[in-house]
């Protein structure tokens, strides 16, 4: 479903309207007073985000013996009540045997959490196992998988190769668990409250201080101890921030005893991907991506690559081969973007006619190929492929070594130059496009639009391997192209730039914006740089665009071109620290505010003044009558805006509601929000949910706006014409066009 284009799932779902004759049913239920997001979905009452299918891998094997990796371990495969409450809990769950796991069934398309429930990988699996965590997906250890976790260099990477034992975590007795942090993981409780595990066995038990002298001491939360027991951290929650999905180690709950503790960690484990991605194993690539990869000569080479997309939120499988097809249309389906690299087997004709319709209906395709003269017969293979396309690889000539000329393309953004060692070149023709390369005749990346779908061709092997990527501008590169891919149904332009430096070097993919955009299913592209946003405003494409914007100067580049854009109907969300300069006034007056004074480097409490709009309600209940901040990362906190007659205010300064305190203001015939803080700096959690305040408004307002970007047909106005698609999306939707584009863009 993931790639089919909107027009054709809008024409899918009314044939099944009609056929069923339920449209009359749906039109006389329908509420015009109604508001999408408040009625369409169950809304949590903490400030939970939008539900999702999550699905459970479970781990089930009755060899309990203790692997050799491990010398100790009383292990069970009693996970018949862990996958009961989960059932219960509404989730889907499935074990799964290491006999599946080695036949590569874990994956990252098909499963979100993976659970070892007081088991241990058997040893013909431990990569396998940890190549889905390294693809993004999630583990949930409990028990005595911790060895597991310790060995896999997983949590922490100090201890790959070892079990931990002694090292980083014992076996301790202890009945109850004391609650230390308010985090997602804990929050069903209140600090200090406690709950109860089976005290029939000991539980594995991490040494906190042991944990706080490695690499990754910032990146785990203390969730509960023992009590009276700092150091005996029971409960651990880790988010990487270089490479892998989230982990949690719960102590032994066998009897489930407390089960929230269980239901909140899958809750918070739960990726929420921007794409997914598929690398080809089936074709034998040039290189593979980790050291373990079926593949004689170059078995990994792009782990830096993979690390850096999954720590900006994406996921990434392997395809390996397989009796029953590799490149087929049931393969392709979950994915958004598939990876070759430089192939060494030739194509079916029923492969290269698969590869064009996936493309057709929305997929991206990146191929990697490298000099003709190195290895012909491969660059004869991938044109193959790409027979139906307007882009191919050089069959005659190769490239130098340098490269002069940075094409106007999105996918240079902060791209000057990168890694080349004997390129092949690329040949354009039709649609297809230059991207970098030292002249039109000597292209060394090429891309091209084919229907819904988006092609990216570079003729180097050196530019994203590990020896090459952080080189030059290799990483920026690797990360906008899939990007770019990943952005080919978007509606949704987002620029953010949160200080001194920008993508890789600050991760823009996991800003409170990013964040809210992936948790609410909507696909979108993100820029960093005034000029790349300019552009990309010039694209007509995009609805909404969303601008946090702490530390540049953008208005010079963008306020005419925004301005614009707002008058043709777009809708925009925006926050910058230029609202001072009297220069964009013309942009400000449409907006609905003036100009009224700076606090400097005081952080202040910003009052809500309407605690029943939607942008305090839904999807996160916010909880609190005000929005508070400890940081203070910009010098400027707060810009004092004075309203016009043509904006509304909804929070600020004062208590009550004030033309002259405003703080996040509704203006441009409700088109457009502008916070007059630096809101993404609201970091702190003031309504106690255990989630950022900045998260939660940065997620309502994305939400709010995206609600009115689809318009509701009431029933006394009938349905015009071929208006019915746009009814139907609202039908379907459950906040606006989430629901859709989500069925389009996110894999359960």
């Amino acid at each position: 479903m993931k790639h089919i284009k909107l027009r054709k799932f809008i024409y899918i779902l009314i044939s099944m309207l009609l056929f069923l004759n339920i449209a009359g049913f749906v039109l006389s239920n329908l509420n015009p007073n109604r508001t999408l997001l408040n009625d369409d979905i169950n809304i949590p009452q903490t400030s939970q985000f939008i539900s999702k299918n999550i699905r459970v891998a479970i781990y089930d094997e009755a060899n309990t013996t203790t692997p050799s990796y491990t010398g100790v371990g009383l292990l069970t495969n009693n996970h018949s009540l862990i996958q009961a409450a989960l059932i219960a809990a509404g989730y889907d769950v499935t074990p799964l045997t290491t006999n599946q796991i080695y036949n590569h069934e874990l994956r990252t398309a098909d499963y979100d959490v993976f659970i070892m429930a007081d088991h241990l990988p058997r040893e013909n699996i431990t990569n396998y196992v940890k190549e889905f965590w390294l693809g993004g997906g999630a583990l949930l250890s409990i028990e005595s998988a911790l060895s597991y976790i310790c060995y896999a260099g997983i949590l922490p990477p100090e201890s790959a190769g070892d079990d931990g034992y002694t090292t980083y975590w014992t076996y301790q007795f202890s009945t109850d668990q004391n609650i230390t942090a308010r985090h997602p993981v804990s929050k069903s409780y209140a600090l200090n409250d406690t709950f109860t595990i089976d005290d029939s066995f000991s539980s594995a038990t991490f040494s906190w201080t042991a944990l706080q002298g490695t690499s990754i001491a910032n990146e785990v939360v203390k969730i509960a101890t023992r009590p009276g027991l700092p150091n005996a951290a029971t409960v651990v929650a880790f988010e990487p921030q270089s490479a892998g999905g989230k982990v949690v180690h719960l102590p032994n709950i066998g009897d489930i005893e407390d089960d929230m503790i269980l239901i909140d960690a899958i809750e918070w484990l739960c990726p929420r991907p921007k794409g997914r991605l598929l690398f080809d194993l089936t074709h034998k690539p040039e290189y593979g991506i980790d050291p373990w990869d079926d593949l004689s000569d170059n078995p990994g080479f792009y782990e830096i690559w993979r690390d850096n997309l999954v720590n900006r939120s994406y996921t990434i499988d392997k395809l390996y081969p397989s009796p029953f097809g590799n490149l087929s249309a049931s393969n392709l389906a979950p994915y958004d973007v598939l990876i070759l690299s430089f192939t060494d087997y030739n194509y079916s004709t029923s492969e290269i006619n698969v590869v064009r319709d996936w493309v057709d209906n929305g997929g991206g395709l990146f191929i990697i190929g490298d000099q003709h003269d190195y290895q012909p017969h491969k660059t004869l293979a991938l044109n193959d492929l790409l027979t139906h396309f307007d882009i191919s690889f050089n069959e005659t000539s190769d490239g130098t070594n340098t490269v002069t000329e940075v094409f106007n393309h999105p996918i240079n953004e902060g791209v000057s130059q990168i890694t080349a060692l004997a390129p092949g070149l690329v040949n354009i023709d039709g649609n297809a496009f230059p991207i970098l390369g030292n002249d039109l005749s000597n292209i060394i990346v090429g891309g091209e639009e084919y229907g819904g779908g988006r092609i990216v061709l570079n003729a180097d092997l050196a530019t994203l391997r590990d020896s090459g990527i952080e080189d030059f501008d290799s990483l920026q590169f690797g990360i906008n192209l899939v990007n770019w891919l990943t952005a080919d149904d978007a509606e949704i332009l987002v620029f953010v730039y949160e200080h001194s430096s920008p993508d890789p070097n600050d991760n823009i993919y996991r800003s409170p914006i990013a964040t809210a955009l992936n948790d609410l299913g909507c696909p979108f592209y993100m820029t960093f740089d005034e000029t790349y946003l300019n552009l990309s405003l010039t694209d007509t494409s995009y609805k909404l665009v969303i601008i946090d914007n702490v530390m540049n100067y953008i208005m010079d580049t963008v306020g005419v071109t925004l301005l614009e854009f707002l008058k043709s109907g777009g809708y925009l969300i925006l926050n910058t620290w230029e609202y001072r300069t009297a220069t964009y006034n013309y942009l400000w007056d449409y907006l609905g505010f003036s100009y009224a004074g700076n606090y400097f480097n005081v952080p202040q409490t910003i009052n809500i003044w309407d605690t029943n709009h939607p942008i305090f309600k839904t999807p996160a209940d916010y909880g609190a009558t005000t929005i508070e901040t400890s940081l203070n990362f910009a010098g400027t906190d707060y810009t004092n805006l004075t309203l016009h007659s043509n904006a509304t205010g909804i929070a600020g300064l004062t208590s009550s509601a004030n033309s002259s305190t405003a703080a996040i203001i509704l203006g441009a015939n409700g088109r457009a929000i502008t916070n007059a803080m630096h809101l993404t700096e609201y970091y702190d959690d003031t309504d106690d949910s255990t989630y950022p305040d900045a998260l939660e408004i940065w997620e309502n307002e994305i939400a709010y706006m995206v609600d009115l970007m689809t318009p509701v047909i009431t029933p006394g106005g009938g349905i015009p014409g071929f208006e019915i698609g746009t009814f139907l999306l609202v039908t379907f939707s459950t906040i606006g066009v989430i629901s859709v584009i989500s069925i389009m863009k996110k894999k359960n």
